[in-house]
């Protein structure tokens, strides 16, 4: 849906701006006749085209090489809600923002949304342009913000709802960190004799000689995996796959339904209508597969449907999720609904994220022990060799 900037006056003379989204410029003109202004101007709201190597620098690079964190939108949102209570503007407010906060990409919108709002331009007009900042659901929001005059509010439900995406991540960081000693041990422990039997040195000399070409690779694969999901097609296969593989699977919906029952929950507490609000929150999902199964079914809400039963078709969502939503439906309490779905789940991945870390930290530790015995082995054999050899005929 487009976007309009207007001028308008009022009964007493004074000029009011502002921005509104509407399929048309006759729409926004009817709507604020409706509320008694004088119409100035209404001008829709052109987004300006990045050349190509930019576009490709903000959609493909950035968020591969310079991801924003949860907690850097949390701080985002949560300052951009103080700065607002305390009396900014949104120029003065983005242009503050801009010099400090802690994230490059964040500096960078913000400047641009200081400029923008300065020339009257909203600030989602700015937010499209960073996806790698600014994911679907969080325009959204704002979007929403914008045409209700609620900004402030807005900030503070993305502040919280990045709060809580932030802890979640840090609970999956914790749990990961045992197998990730693991894997260090894993390297370290055959290089053990060299420190012992002979220099500090020659024993730092080998463990850069073996793990400086390990750590190339693994981040010659990590970052090239992350741009070869950033290809649609192959992202949508490796998410399908992803979704069957046993146990893994399982636990990967999971984490998927808690993010997005908590992304929709805060879209329809921010007033966005149903049909917007369900494709918006997909992308929360961050499966592509699930993301595409939602969003094609959401048209059903516009032709009559239920939530439940559009979710339903979708064979994307867990039954008990289906049930609990199909009841809250019928009490008119979607939204708690949305969010204890978001606790259930978040709760057990919690508890499948404790039983994966404890399944991979036993392996690892398994492998370690078999490493550590190869180690005394070979240390052992060696030295009776040598015993044999000097003891010889």
């Amino acid at each position: 849906m487009p976007t309009f900037t207007y001028e308008v006056k009022q009964q007493d003379g004074e000029v009011q701006r502002g921005t509104l989204r509407a399929e048309s410029a006759e729409a926004v003109a009817r709507e604020l006749r409706a509320q008694g202004y004088f119409i100035v101007s209404v001008e829709a709201v052109a987004r300006p085209k990045a050349s190509f190597a930019e576009s490709l620098k903000r959609r493909v690079a950035a968020p591969v090489f310079y991801p924003v964190s949860s907690k850097h939108r949390a701080l985002f949102f949560s300052s951009l809600k103080a700065l607002m209570s305390a009396g900014m503007g949104v120029a003065e407010g983005m242009s503050t923002l801009s010099k400090r906060t802690g994230n490059r990409i964040l500096a960078h919108a913000a400047a641009e949304m200081a400029e923008e709002a300065v020339r009257g331009r909203p600030m989602t007009s700015v937010m499209h342009k960073y996806p790698a900042a600014f994911p679907p659901a969080a325009l959204a929001v704002m979007e929403a913000g914008e045409e209700s005059g609620l900004l402030e509010q807005t900030a503070g439900r993305l502040s919280t709802y990045f709060d809580k995406a932030f802890e979640i991540e840090q609970a999956y960081r914790w749990h990961s960190f045992y197998p990730k000693i693991l894997l260090i041990a894993l390297v370290l422990i055959p290089t053990a004799p060299t420190l012992v039997l002979g220099s500090f040195s020659s024993w730092l000399s080998l463990v850069l000689t073996r793990s400086l070409p390990l750590l190339i690779g693994i981040a010659v694969l990590w970052y090239g995996w992350r741009l070869l999901v950033q290809i649609p097609p192959i992202k949508r296969a490796l998410d399908a796959i992803k979704l069957r593989l046993p146990w893994f699977g399982s636990l990967s919906r999971r984490i998927s339904t808690g993010r997005w029952a908590r992304a929709l929950a805060m879209l329809l507490a921010a007033g966005v209508p149903v049909h917007r609000a369900l494709v918006a929150s997909a992308s929360a999902t961050d499966n592509a597969a699930m993301q595409e199964a939602l969003v094609r079914e959401a048209e059903g809400v516009m032709h009559g449907r239920t939530m439940s039963e559009v979710l339903a078709a979708t064979g994307q969502i867990p039954d008990m999720a289906l049930d609990m939503i199909g009841t809250a439906e019928r009490a008119g309490s979607v939204e708690d609904a949305l969010e204890k779905v978001a606790d259930y789940y978040e709760s057990e991945t919690d508890v499948g994220g404790k039983q994966t870390a404890m399944a991979a930290g036993m392996f690892l530790y398994l492998v370690v022990a078999v490493a550590i015995a190869a180690v005394v082995i070979t240390f052992w054999s060696s030295y009776f060799n040598q015993y044999s050899d000097v003891l010889g005929p």
